[in-house]
């Protein structure tokens, strides 16, 4: 098994509920009355997409209609890949193409090319796109990265795609072990030829924990992209309104300036700071423990640590200028850690970009950080949540004290706080102003399976401002819409009746009409009968 993979899965062994989630809030004003719940539903879809091991569920508009596609993949017995894509007919979503795809592909992703969506693939040497009138997949350019396949069964997606230059149109950007692949988007569809930027992963030859590979050995996986890319950052460094690409190198900042015809130089000009941090990116704590065993590491006997990482360049105050955030954690045990986020304000200064330690805001969550995992055991989310403009915080923190971990063994569901931290005329506030406490509902003592509640975050109702959907039990789910003023979520949740997902992965948010509403997917394998996806269309 792969070394970052067996790492995570070690630490779920031990604790039961490592997990990717999202919630929010409980207003602190006790003498404020609660609104009751403005009416809101859904349209309710379910389709079979067939019995295989494993499938890739994908949405896109592949097929130019009204209403998104759902594209499936997966690899057979014989290692042949299958694709089927399902479009809306008024009624349902229909199969409307069957086909296969090259027995070399080994990801895949959805991405806009002159204007229309569509499925990408990657083998060794070169990207392609499907053509769905023709059923044929077509080269898009010449590319190799140090991909392997955490699971040989099956075809994962993995986002290479993304608005680099703002200009609507996707490009790509591919890690590797020794850079980032870009290839931006021309006016007519086509691609730049792919340069090499920035530095090699600076623990390329270091090992996490006991594990015996080392990072460069693990190369490129579904798991592992997700850590290269904490890497990539898009500032517009020298205020010229355009994103540059800029890298951590050791001891200085990288910049790979845009020009006017949106693509980016291969010859990068630097800058310091004087704020300090030992690297970039919460992956890196995972190689600092060179020695220590597993057992202590979890259990805490051991020396206290104290390690800081540069978490994030964003404007967050709304200036126009990018800012940054530094990651302190600190304590004995990995999933005990504090967390501590310095927020340093950037300021253009000759076209330059600069920060100061001076020009700082420090916010301490209350619930401790696992950190070293991409959802991890506490996670944070940096959106406009009110819809006014500014970047709020958003926390959440699996609850690993000894109480949780008995409510997860026993009670076979996970328990989450969440803190959210508003900014207000350009101010984040040093407290949260807003509180949440997720608990699922017990179940059977007898069970087998524990419950780890989905939770989405996003516009279900156009309004402009992001809603709170939790999973409240494995057959119901709980909305909490988004309301103006102090209160910031209604307090009573609207409860919705449908079947929870194994995995809180498979359950997501997609518009799936561009009606600028989020829509529920949610996807249920089931290797003895048919898998199943049900979409949740909001009204």
């Amino acid at each position: 098994m792969h070394i970052f993979r067996s790492f995570s899965l070690s630490l779920l062994s031990i604790y039961v509920f490592c997990i990717s989630l999202l919630g929010c809030s409980k207003t602190l004003e006790k003498n404020v009355q609660p609104l009751p719940p403005k009416p809101y539903s859904f349209e309710r879809y379910e389709i079979l997409t067939g019995s295989t091991k494993h499938q890739t569920i994908l949405t896109g508009f592949l097929l130019n209609g009204e209403t998104a596609d759902i594209a499936v993949v997966n690899i057979d017995e014989d290692n042949a890949r299958h694709l089927s894509i399902y479009s809306f007919n008024k009624e349902n979503w229909e199969l409307s193409i069957k086909t296969t795809l090259h027995s070399e592909v080994l990801f895949v992703d959805i991405a806009n090319i002159d204007g229309y969506d569509r499925l990408i693939t990657y083998e060794h040497g070169q990207l392609n796109w499907f053509d769905p009138e023709t059923e044929v997949l077509h080269k898009l350019i010449d590319i190799t990265i140090s991909f392997n396949p955490l699971n040989v069964e099956e075809l994962p997606y993995v986002n290479i795609s993304q608005d680099l230059n703002d200009d609507a149109r996707d490009d790509f950007v591919l890690p590797d072990i020794d850079g980032f692949w870009i290839s931006t988007q021309l006016d007519n569809g086509m691609f730049t030829q792919p340069i090499k930027l920035g530095p090699p992963d600076p623990f390329l030859d270091a090992t996490a924990l006991d594990e015996k590979q080392t990072y460069r050995d693990v190369g490129i996986n579904s798991f592992t992209v997700l850590w290269y890319m904490s890497r990539f950052h898009l500032v517009d460094y020298d205020g010229d309104n355009r994103n540059d690409i800029v890298l951590w190198n050791e001891d200085h900042f990288d910049v790979y300036r845009q020009n006017p015809q949106g693509t980016f130089s291969a010859v990068p000009t630097t800058f310091t700071v004087d704020i300090p941090f030992a690297n970039d990116g919460a992956y890196t704590l995972a190689f600092g423990y060179d020695g220590e065993s597993t057992f202590a590491l979890i259990s805490g006997f051991r020396r206290k640590t104290k390690r800081s990482v540069l978490h994030l360049l964003h404007d967050l105050n709304g200036d126009g200028v990018t800012d940054m955030v530094i990651l302190t954690l600190e304590g004995r045990s990995l999933g005990n850690l504090k967390s501590l986020y310095d927020v340093y304000f950037g300021k253009m200064e000759n076209t330059e970009l600069k920060f100061s330690s001076k020009n700082r805001l420090s916010i301490r969550p209350k619930g401790k950080a696992g950190g070293l995992l991409p959802w991890g055991y506490a996670y944070q989310w940096w959106e406009d949540i009110d819809g006014d403009g500014d970047v709020d915080i958003l926390y959440k923190d699996v609850k690993t004290t000894l109480g949780g971990m008995i409510r997860a063994m026993a009670g076979k569901s996970i328990a989450i706080d969440l803190e959210c931290y508003q900014m207000h005329e350009g101010n984040n506030l040093r407290k949260p102003t807003y509180r949440r406490k997720i608990r699922p509902v017990l179940e059977n003592f007898e069970t087998e399976r524990v419950f780890f509640p989905a939770v989405l975050f996003g516009d279900l109702n156009g309004d402009n401002r992001y809603d709170i959907t939790i999973g409240k039990s494995w057959n119901e789910m709980h909305i909490y819409l988004g309301m103006p003023g102090p209160m910031l979520y209604e307090e009573q949740p609207q409860k919705v009746a449908v079947s929870m997902p194994n995995d809180e992965r498979n359950m997501r948010l997609v518009d799936m009409n561009n009606d600028k509403k989020q829509d529920i997917l949610i996807y249920h394998p089931d290797v003895a009968d048919s898998h199943r996806v049900k979409m949740l269309i909001s009204k």
